[in-house]
């Protein structure tokens, strides 16, 4: 086999770089049926590389049918027709034009794919395979296997200053599939008041099942509970650490106002924490439900910190709902695997999603500086003013100009594969204060690839 240049592989992991090394040796017929691979330890060894690198690269290779496994013989290349020149350079073509047409979408909730701790979650998922033997197979009860939910309560207690009980802890396949829950055991006779502009979707769950939903407008301190003008309320749902879409951090006067309603109306506060994570001045905020546990339901994801496509979420309930779910909802099973479950359990007792989250941290510190320099020294700067940048992984930017179509600068873009939305797009009635500002996510576009952008962004005002 070949030897590859893997110091040219640019950002890419070197696991995966040597897999699509390999891959394509295999699919061009450079590597014929039944050649046997170098040894795991050899091809470490060649490369300087770890050995767990090696296994995660064979292990993408057998998982598509490209090699096969003999044991204690080694791997071998499977039996693969090799694509014709034609192929090729219709497959060329293909990405080519994948690339020409990228869509840079300024909207999505992205990550930077290269930062996934992809080595360690693949190194505990196989040592969870043997060390949990046939657990993960198991179902995992109604809430969530109580190992995830202690390591879950340990980590709150310690980083977000909530001290609570695991059995109070509820894991799901996302918040959706959490609000859902929680609309279960209010039923569709309540009433939840949400932040506007805010998370459509949260109001689309509730509105859909025919819960009836009022939309408080948000003010420089967040959610404007004197607002509220009936005490008839079930639930308020509310972002206090970094408010979606306007960035705003509620200060701790606004936090008591709307639990001291919460206990004079009996209604509950639903602590939506999504990306607390990421605050770059300052000490980290406790979570609202450290304040008042009985009446705040704090809920979080890992899909910010870890990726989109780990769909778990959790949330822990006051005691009283806590009890109520069992009588309710006793009979349902939580919908995550158990294998990740266990993976996530170790990731986190293990310390490893602490360091992971300090290294994205710092990380996204620098990435939103590079971003922000970008921007303040572009022609598209000089017409801009930016606000709440200081946490989470996207900011606003307010366009400075009087005369100024938002609808026609957005169709403006789209056509230019740029993707953005206005503030007023999270609004249920749009807003005057917004209408010329737009919602800047950064968490996965490239410093490199800004400069056209911000190029497109100014020559389309």
């Amino acid at each position: 086999m070949k030897t590859f240049e893997v110091d040219k592989r640019g950002k890419t992991p070197i696991y995966e770089y040597l897999y699509k090394c390999i891959r394509d040796e295999i699919r061009e017929g450079r590597l014929k049926k039944g050649e046997k691979l170098p040894s795991k330890r050899n091809l470490a060894s060649l490369y300087g590389i770890s050995i767990i690198t090696v296994e995660n690269t064979y292990a993408q290779l057998l998982l598509e049918g490209y090699i096969t496994s003999v044991q204690k013989k080694g791997y071998f290349v499977s039996d693969i027709a090799p694509i014709s020149p034609s192929d090729k350079k219709n497959t060329v073509k293909n990405i080519t034009d994948n690339i020409n047409n990228k869509k840079s979408d300024l909207s999505s909730n992205q990550i930077m794919y290269d930062n996934f701790p992809y080595s360690t979650w693949s190194r505990i998922m196989r040592k969870t395979l043997l060390d949990e033997e046939g657990k993960f197979l198991l179902s995992t009860g109604n809430r969530g296997i109580f190992s995830l939910r202690e390591s879950i309560a340990e980590y709150l207690a310690e980083s977000r200053g909530l001290i609570c009980d695991p059995e109070n802890i509820i894991i799901g396949a996302g918040t959706e599939y959490l609000n859902t829950i929680l609309m279960l055991l209010f039923g569709r006779n309540g009433m939840i008041a949400i932040e506007d502009p805010g998370h459509i979707k949260v109001s689309r769950i509730f509105e859909s099942n025919g819960v009836r939903v009022l939309h408080i407008p948000v003010d420089r301190d967040g959610f404007d509970v004197d607002s509220l003008n009936t005490t008839n309320i079930t639930a308020i749902h509310i972002s206090p650490s970094h408010q979606f879409p306007t960035g705003i951090v509620m200060p701790a006067r606004r936090r008591h106002s709307i639990i001291d309603f919460a206990k004079k109306n009996n209604c509950y506060v639903i602590e939506d924490d999504y990306d607390s994570e990421f605050r770059y001045h300052g000490k980290p905020i406790p979570a609202m439900a450290s304040l008042d546990s009985e009446h705040v339901i704090y809920m979080n994801t890992f899909s910010k910190t870890l990726a989109p496509s780990v769909r778990i979420a959790y949330m822990v309930l006051p005691g009283r709902l806590s009890a109520l779910y069992d009588e309710k909802l006793g009979f349902m099973t939580c919908p995550v695997s158990g294998m990740e479950q266990y993976t996530l359990n170790q990731f986190i007792s293990g310390g490893y999603f602490g360091r992971h989250i300090n290294r994205m941290r710092n990380y996204y510190r620098k990435h939103r500086d590079d971003i922000l320099n970008c921007l303040k020294s572009s022609e598209f700067g000089k017409y801009i003013n930016i606000h709440e940048e200081n946490a989470g992984l996207h900011f606003l930017i307010e366009i400075r100009k009087n005369s100024f179509d938002m609808g026609r600068y957005v169709r403006r873009l789209a056509k230019e594969n740029i993707v953005i939305k206005p503030v007023n797009d999270y609004s249920y009635v749009p807003i005057k204060k917004y209408e010329k500002t737009i919602v800047f996510n950064y968490s996965d576009i490239s410093v490199k690839e800004l400069s056209d952008i911000l190029k497109t962004m100014y020559e389309c005002l």
